[in-house]
């Protein structure tokens, strides 16, 4: 069985390395769309023989399905720049797509890293679906939160996808601001009504839920760190659909 590794770039030179050696010698192909980087993102995954396609005016969601689309492996597997194999899930994704039996799909956990140091409360323990039988899954066409819809048996991997989203403070709050963003043009789009409760209060209890009741505060100051960005992401959101709403 033959697998198809997909992946979206933009400027993600200081980490695609990682991901791509992380996954060395386990695809048959690997498909990148990268969206007009400038810091030598395309030449490191050139490096590594990606095959290399520019798709515009298209979001997240949709520019995945359409790589997915370019896939021939017999399975796909979806990964980020920031994201990278653990050797135990290298072995696990080998093992899996080399059984013919009714699984379609596998959910992936995620051990996410704030500085260079893993968390693990605070709502950072989840699994998503990036592995899965060529033909039996599908992105949503969304720019935030994409998910992927299988259509058959799903099962669970045990070793880990090592995720770098938050690498500094200013790379950390400039990716919760493009969120912010993103977020207040979908809701104004949806149609979704502000309320001064929205406005005012959805990101202190961001910060609760997360720093109290998902016992960020484990974490320690990295956990209070990451509880208040999802706070500031959430008021901002808010603040940007009110601005809309009056320009």
């Amino acid at each position: 069985m033959k697998l198809s590794v997909v992946m979206i770039t933009n400027n993600a030179g200081e980490v695609i390395g990682g991901a791509l050696a992380s996954i060395h010698g386990l695809w048959s192909e690997l498909l990148i769309n990268d969206d007009a980087s400038t810091d030598g993102t395309r030449r490191i995954a050139e490096r590594y023989g990606a095959k290399i396609f520019t798709l515009k005016n298209k979001n997240l969601g949709e520019r995945k399905q359409w790589l997915i689309t370019k896939a021939r492996g017999d399975w796909v597997l979806i990964l980020d720049g920031d994201e990278r194999v653990s050797k135990e899930l290298g072995q696990e994704i080998k093992k899996v797509i080399s059984h013919n039996d009714t699984i379609r799909g596998y959910h992936i956990p995620y051990q996410n890293y704030v500085f260079g140091k893993p968390v693990y409360w605070g709502g950072e323990r989840y699994s998503k679906v990036r592995l899965f039988r060529r033909g039996y899954g599908k992105i949503t066409p969304l720019q935030l939160h994409e998910e992927v819809i299988v259509k058959g048996e799903v099962g669970t991997l045990q070793g880990v996808i090592h995720h770098h989203s938050f690498r500094t403070p200013i790379q950390l709050f400039s990716k919760f601001t493009n969120y912010a963003r993103i977020a207040a043009k979908e809701k104004k789009r949806h149609g979704e009504t502000l309320s001064l409760a929205k406005l005012f209060l959805y990101a202190p209890h961001m910060f609760w839920a997360r720093f109290i009741k998902e016992k960020g505060y484990k974490d320690g100051w990295r956990g209070f760190v990451l509880a208040f960005a999802f706070a500031y992401m959430e008021g901002l959101t808010y603040a940007m659909l009110l601005w809309g709403k009056r320009s």
